[in-house]
């Protein structure tokens, strides 16, 4: 989905890469002070309960993580291990971001089950990269990071400035129900994928190939 205008963004963030290129920061260092800042801000949200704020705040900081890549790209220091770390550090931001808002609304049972669909997504390719090698471009799904990041904020903002109720339960609580619903679908969609992808893949083996016709 938003995933998919993924060149777009990176165009987007082309000039800001090419200006951080000019002084000595390394991509990695910007992924790292991307989590600090995320931390802080959950910090910041389990001190002040500020949602409307810490809604507010989540946008720029979500936006500076997309700084380290335009850096790699710019510099023309992109590595295997730049990526692999900015998408650890982007698990563990988004578990922090998780739980600072749980503790804060009290929504603690769909918060557990947004973090089990979250880590249940990105374990569901991995662990299919572990059997046949595949291309990140062979998995868009329905909701991945960049949409349940936008869902999640968007109905935590309006939450804060409607009041509106809807079978006792409010804007952010019906919002974090469609991201449950949502995870668990794109884990399907990619269980699904990858049974496809690994029964094309996968070799024959030696038991298979050497059947003797009268067990055909």
């Amino acid at each position: 989905m938003l995933t998919s205008n993924k060149p777009f963004f990176n165009k987007l963030f082309s000039g800001i890469g090419k200006a951080l290129a000019k002084l000595p920061i390394h991509p990695n260092f910007l992924t790292l002070l991307g989590l600090v800042l995320g931390m802080a801000l959950c910090a910041y949200l389990l001190i002040t309960k500020d949602l409307l704020l810490f809604s507010i705040l989540a946008i720029p900081v979500g936006l500076f993580d997309m700084l380290d890549g335009a850096l790699a790209r710019a510099s023309g220091k992109s590595s295997k291990f730049g990526s692999y770390l900015d998408a650890m550090t982007d698990r563990y931001f988004e578990v922090f971001f998780v739980i600072a808002v749980a503790y804060v609304t009290g929504y603690w049972i769909l918060s557990s089950l947004l973090i089990l669909g979250t880590y249940s997504i990105s374990y569901a390719k991995a662990r299919a990269a572990m059997e046949i090698k595949i291309e990140n471009n062979e998995w868009p799904d329905f909701l991945e990071r960049t949409e349940r990041d936008v869902l999640f904020v968007i109905g935590l903002f309006l939450s804060q400035i409607f009041s509106i109720q809807f079978l006792s339960h409010d804007i952010f609580w019906w919002t974090l129900l469609l991201l449950v619903v949502g995870t668990q679908f794109t884990v399907i969609q990619r269980v699904l994928r990858a049974k496809r992808l690994i029964e094309e893949r996968s070799p024959v083996t030696s038991h298979q190939a050497t059947k003797s016709p009268g067990h055909q």
